[in-house]
C-alpha cells in the first residue's frame, strides 16, 4: 500500500467487513436496551456497559493471533475475546442500534508511540474503537470491564492512530489529558498527641491520568491496599491503616479514597519539644537520577497538578516555636507553593500546590529540572517545632 487510505481500505475489506453479525437474541437485547434513549452518546454508553458486563478479555497479541478479529458471533457465543474481538463485537452491537463506529489500530504503551503517518504498513499492537459524533470523537477501550466510558488512560492517550473506515484509513490523534485534568486533591485532618502519636482522616480525589493510576485500588484485596498505602506513605513510620472506603464515579471520572490512619511517634520529642514534618500525606519522593554527562534531551510525558490542604490539631500544652517559611517557585517546568497559617483555635492549616508541565527540554536544562524536584522534596519534608508551655 502506498498510503494509509488504500491500506485502510484493504484492511477493512480483508479483515473487518462481514465480521459483525450477532444472533437475533442479542440484537433483540441491544434494541431493548436502547429503545427509550434518543441521544446517540447515551445509547453508546448503554451498549458499552453491556459489553463490559457481559464479556471478558483474553490476551491474544496482535501478530500472533493474526490481524483478523474473531467474528462477533463467536464473541457473542463465548463472551470473551482479545482486543480485536471485543472491539469488533462492540462495533457490531453499536451497528444494531444504528451507530457507526470504526475499528482503530494503535500502539499501546505507557509512553506514547505514534503510528507513522508517512509510512503505510502493518503497525500497532492494540485495537480501540472510534465513534465520530457531532461534538467530536468518542474513544472506547473495549478490553476493560472497569474503564469509564470514553476514558483511554495512559496506555493509548495522545498519539496518532489508524482509524479504519469502509472508505479507507484515516490518521487521527487520541485525546491528550492536560496538566489541569491530571488532578489530585488531598485533604486531611489530623491530630498530634502529646506523646507524638498521629491520628487522622485523609480524602484523595483524582482525575485524568491520576485517576488511571489510583482507581486500580478498587480491585485490590485488603492486604494489598494496606501495603499500597504503607508504601505510598513510606515516610510515616509505624503507619496503621484503620479503615478505608473508595468511590469510583465513572460518570464524572473521579476516584475518591477516604482513609483513616494512625501512627505512633510521628512527632519526635527532644526535651520540651515536639518536631514533625507538617506534610504527612503527599510528599514528593522522586528526584531524577544524576547524570554526569547527559547526551539526550529529556521529556516530561505527562504533566499533573496536585493540590493539598491539611488541618492539624496541635497537642494541648504545646505552642508553635518554629515553622517553615512560605515558599513560591515558578519556572519553565511548572510551579510549587506551600504555606502554613496559624489559626486561633490551636490548629494550623497547611496548603501545598505542585504543577508539573508536560514538555520537551534540551539536555542543558536537565540539572535545573533535577534541582527543582530536589527543592520540592526538601520543602515537602520541612518540619514544625512545638515547645511545651511553661506553667
Amino acid at each position: 500500500a502506498h498510503d494509509w487510505k488504500t491500506m485502510g481500505k484493504w484492511m477493512y475489506e480483508e479483515l473487518i467487513k462481514g465480521h459483525d453479525e450477532v444472533s437475533p437474541q442479542t440484537q433483540y437485547e441491544v434494541l431493548k436496551l436502547v429503545q427509550d434513549i434518543k441521544d446517540p452518546i447515551e445509547k453508546t454508553k448503554k451498549i458499552y456497559q453491556y459489553v463490559q458486563n457481559n464479556t471478558r478479555y483474553i490476551s491474544v497479541q496482535v501478530g500472533i493471533g493474526g490481524w483478523e478479529p474473531i467474528n462477533a458471533a463467536s464473541v457473542d457465543n463465548t463472551k470473551y475475546g482479545d482486543c480485536k474481538g471485543l472491539t469488533n463485537y462492540t462495533k457490531a452491537l453499536l451497528k444494531v442500534a444504528g451507530i457507526e463506529s470504526y475499528y482503530t489500530v494503535v500502539y499501546a504503551d505507557e509512553y506514547p508511540i505514534n503510528i507513522d503517518e508517512e509510512f503505510a504498513s502493518i503497525q500497532g499492537n492494540h485495537v480501540i474503537l472510534n465513534i465520530p459524533g457531532e461534538n467530536g470523537d468518542t474513544w472506547l477501550e473495549c478490553t476493560s470491564q472497569t474503564a469509564p466510558f470514553g476514558f483511554l488512560g495512559t496506555f493509548t492517550d495522545n498519539r496518532n492512530v489508524l482509524v479504519i473506515t469502509p472508505e479507507g484509513g484515516i490518521i487521527k490523534k487520541t485525546p491528550k489529558y492536560n496538566e489541569v485534568n491530571n488532578h489530585m486533591e488531598t485533604k486531611a485532618t489530623y491530630k498530634i498527641q502529646e506523646n507524638g502519636d498521629l491520628s487522622g482522616e485523609v480524602a484523595i480525589l483524582t482525575k485524568g491520568t491520576q485517576f488511571h493510576y489510583r482507581s486500580v485500588l478498587n480491585r485490590y484485596m485488603k492486604d494489598e491496599i494496606e501495603r499500597y498505602y504503607k508504601d505510598y506513605w513510606s515516610h510515616v513510620n509505624n503507619l496503621n491503616i484503620k479503615d478505608y472506603a473508595f468511590t469510583n464515579d465513572k460518570e464524572n471520572i473521579v476516584f475518591t479514597e477516604k482513609i483513616k490512619v494512625s501512627a505512633n511517634s510521628y512527632a519526635s520529642s527532644a526535651g520540651d519539644r515536639l518536631i514533625f514534618p507538617v506534610n504527612a500525606f503527599n510528599v514528593n519522593k522522586s528526584v531524577p537520577d544524576r547524570y554526569r554527562d547527559r547526551k539526550l534531551p529529556f521529556i516530561i510525558t505527562r504533566g499533573y497538578l496536585d493540590e493539598d490542604e491539611f488541618l492539624v490539631y496541635l497537642p494541648k500544652g504545646y505552642q508553635l516555636e518554629a515553622q517553615p517559611e512560605k515558599v513560591e517557585i515558578e519556572n519553565k517546568f511548572g510551579s510549587y507553593s506551600m504555606h502554613i497559617t496559624v489559626n486561633p483555635d490551636h490548629t494550623i492549616t497547611y496548603k501545598r500546590k505542585v504543577l508539573i508541565l508536560a514538555g520537551t527540554h534540551p539536555k542543558s536544562d536537565y540539572n535545573q529540572f533535577r534541582d527543582f524536584k530536589k527543592n520540592i522534596n526538601q520543602h515537602d519534608n520541612a518540619k514544625i517545632v512545638l515547645v511545651k508551655k511553661q506553667t
